[in-house]
């Protein structure tokens, strides 16, 4: 009896016809039983399963959340769920789709490709976005790059008060507060959110571009300045 990994959490045992059933001496073995479709059946469901939740999301979706719901129906290995998220990605490649399977905000998301923008942009011109002022944008950068940080240091980094903007970049959910400092009146501190790297595109923290990279692109508006 031969063993074969199964590609989930449990090993199976294949039985190939007439293994330790051959006439004694004679040393030829008889051809194996065609592979079971089985295992195959399940490995392509589970990577539809994946695929309807990608569809059906609009915000990155975590590595545990996806084998969660995939182990609803079968349970899966990390490993074989890590490929099936790679063979999609391949699919959407080398379909020449119009979206692509991204690794953003510690979760996976469809997105359109940037040739496609422009159309996108005709159909929802209509629909009015904000866009981040130079102001915010550079309270953001700052606190992106140095966070932790106080509002006191952002201040001091940038020669204004920035109270104001802090509040909007967190009404905008892009900043929020991570903690409080050791220092005397323990100040709190700020930090990023999961929405900015999604905004931004970023897998983590570690994948920040350079500070006038950071401005989201095609959006439309304005947002007036803060004051001294």
């Amino acid at each position: 009896m031969a063993k074969e990994i199964n590609l989930f959490e449990q090993e199976i045992e294949t039985v190939y016809v007439g293994e330790n059933c051959a006439p004694e001496g004679n040393n030829q073995k008889t051809a194996p039983r065609a592979p079971l479709q089985h295992d195959l059946f399940i490995r392509q469901h589970a990577k539809r399963i994946v695929e309807a939740l990608l569809f059906s999301s609009n915000a990155p979706l975590s590595f545990l959340k996806i084998r969660e719901v995939v182990e609803t129906f079968q349970p899966i290995k990390p490993r074989v769920l890590r490929e099936l998220i790679d063979e999609l990605k391949e699919d959407y490649l080398s379909q020449q789709r119009a979206y692509r399977l991204e690794e953003i905000a510690e979760g996976f998301v469809l997105r359109t490709c940037a040739e496609y923008s422009h159309f996108i942009d005709l159909l929802h011109r209509n629909k009015r976005t904000e866009k981040l002022s130079p102001a915010s944008t550079e309270v953001l950068a700052i606190i992106a790059y140095r966070q932790p940080i106080m509002r006191a240091d952002v201040e001091t980094i940038r020669g204004v008060h920035s109270g104001e903007v802090l509040r909007q970049l967190m009404e905008k959910g892009l900043v929020r507060i991570v903690g409080r400092d050791s220092s005397l009146g323990r100040p709190v501190l700020y930090g990023t959110t999961k929405k900015f790297l999604q905004v931004y595109g970023l897998r983590s923290l570690r994948d920040l571009p350079q500070v006038e990279q950071l401005q989201p692109p095609q959006e439309k508006g304005t947002e007036g300045e803060d004051g001294p």
